[in-house]
């Protein structure tokens, strides 16, 4: 059965949800506080895999030294996505602009490229020449962890697709997997902190990072949607505000095609 579920927290949360969003609270506060001391030694290691990187004359040694690379690049947006979301609580600082999206899908897949093919996942956008109403970096705090998450919960030999689709005056922005779906019991609590979907057995981590999404969501007015069939995949989606026209270096035609209509 295919579940819809929007990511505005419903009023009068049940106990252990709040319990959950306190801890949350509790652990995004230290981390921006030690961010500091935690991102230090990870810039270390970064600059020593880079060096060693350009001394490499075998690919498959580069090829591995780029992946250690990428996802100690990632730890550290992970880390700066926490900061930012114990910030959203005292009163977001919000640098809305418009952006191109398509420039953030290239960095987006320059960024994760690398890990879905090292977890046997083809990684795809369909370009999108759109302008969107948003503020940057915390658009890419959403998309980082949805795709994130899609990749972590496809299948080895599965695809993650990233396209956009007009809505009116506003640009939905679909991540899709073709893991193993959500369950109907579960959709209404993936966006609480540490929940991770029945899935804390086979999959590692703490459950944040749709907190995070529904949390950046919440502060910049945009709508979070999802829709999940068992065994079949699951699909994500931030709607944003058009700004402006497509980019002219792209025809309008090829930007409504790669968008489905």
């Amino acid at each position: 059965m295919l579940q819809a579920v929007h990511a505005q927290s419903p009023a009068g949360r049940a106990e252990a949800g709040m319990s959950a969003e306190t801890a949350c609270a509790a652990m995004s506060r230290l981390l921006a506080v030690a961010g500091h001391d935690l991102k230090q030694p990870l810039q270390v290691a970064v600059m020593a895999i880079e060096r060693a990187l350009q001394r490499s004359s075998d690919p498959e040694v580069a090829a591995r030294l780029g992946i250690a690379t990428g996802a100690l690049h990632r730890l550290g947006h992970e880390l700066d996505d926490l900061a930012r979301s114990s910030q959203l609580r005292n009163g977001p600082v919000i640098q809305r602009e418009a952006v191109c999206l398509r420039h953030m899908f290239e960095e987006l897949q320059a960024e994760w490229g690398g890990h879905a093919r090292a977890c046997g996942i083809t990684l795809r956008f369909r370009p999108s020449a759109r302008m969107v109403d948003t503020d940057p970096t915390m658009l890419m705090a959403i998309l980082r962890n949805l795709i994130g998450n899609a990749i972590k919960y496809s299948r080895c030999d599965g695809t993650v697709l990233i396209g956009c689709r007009r809505r009116g005056q506003h640009l939905a922005i679909a991540v899709y997997d073709q893991g193993e779906g959500i369950p109907s019991s579960r959709c209404g609590t993936i966006f609480d902190a540490f929940d991770r979907g029945g899935r804390e057995h086979t999959q590692p981590g703490l459950g944040l990072g749709l907190a995070i999404v529904r949390q950046t969501a919440l502060a910049l007015d945009h709508r979070i949607t999802v829709r999940s069939v068992e065994g079949t995949g699951s699909l994500f989606s931030v709607t944003v505000p058009l700004a402006g026209r497509p980019d002219d270096r792209v025809r309008r035609g090829a930007v409504d095609a790669a968008e489905g209509r």
